[in-house]
C-alpha cells in the first residue's frame, strides 16, 4: 500500500517553567483536568508503569469504544526538557494505518517556556482511498492545534500551584 508522510510544528509561549510544563504532560492519567474530551481524544489510561517514565505504555483515545481506541508508547523522556510518545491508529474507514510520533521540547524563553511539539504522520492507505488523505491530516492538525491552547490556557491560569492542583 502507498505511504506517505506529514508533519507540523506546534508551538507557543508559555508563561510557566519547562519543568512544570513537561509534569503537566507527563502526568498522562490526569489530562483530563487541561484537556477536555473531544471526537479523537477522550482520556488516557492504564499508564504503565506510573509515574510515566521511558518505556511506559498507555491506552489512548477513547479506551472505553473499541475502534475508537490506541496503545502507545512512551519513547523519550528527558525532564524536563523533553518528552516523546509513538502510537499506531488504525483509520477503518479509509483503510488506513497512521503511525504517529510526537516530540515536545520545553526551552526556557523571557519568562516562561517555548512549547515545541513536533507530529509526524506515517500514513498507509490504498490508491484508492488516498484523496481523503487531507481529512486525517486535518483531524490530527485540529486535535494538536486544540491540545496546544489547552495546555497553555491550562498552565498559565495554574502556575505556581503544586502539581496535581
Amino acid at each position: 500500500m502507498p505511504a506517505s508522510q506529514w508533519h507540523k510544528f506546534y508551538t507557543a509561549h508559555v508563561a510557566a517553567p519547562p519543568g512544570a510544563l513537561f509534569e503537566l504532560l507527563a502526568d498522562m492519567p490526569n489530562y483530563g483536568r487541561w484537556l477536555s474530551g473531544s471526537q479523537q481524544f477522550d482520556q488516557t489510561t492504564d499508564v504503565e508503569p506510573y509515574p510515566v517514565q521511558l518505556g511506559s505504555r498507555y491506552h489512548d483515545g477513547k479506551p472505553d469504544e473499541p475502534g475508537k481506541d490506541w496503545w502507545g508508547t512512551v519513547t523519550g523522556f528527558q525532564p524536563p526538557g523533553s518528552l516523546d510518545f509513538h502510537h499506531t491508529i488504525t483509520v477503518t474507514q479509509l483503510r488506513a494505518t497512521v503511525d504517529v510520533h510526537i516530540h515536545y521540547s520545553f526551552e526556557p524563553e523571557d519568562d516562561g517556556t517555548r512549547v515545541s511539539r513536533w507530529l509526524v504522520l506515517d500514513i498507509t492507505m490504498p490508491a484508492i482511498t488516498r484523496p481523503l488523505r487531507r481529512l486525517i491530516v486535518s483531524s490530527f492538525d485540529k486535535e494538536n492545534v486544540r491540545t496546544m491552547a489547552a495546555v497553555k490556557k491550562y498552565a498559565e491560569a495554574h502556575t505556581g500551584e503544586a502539581p496535581g492542583a
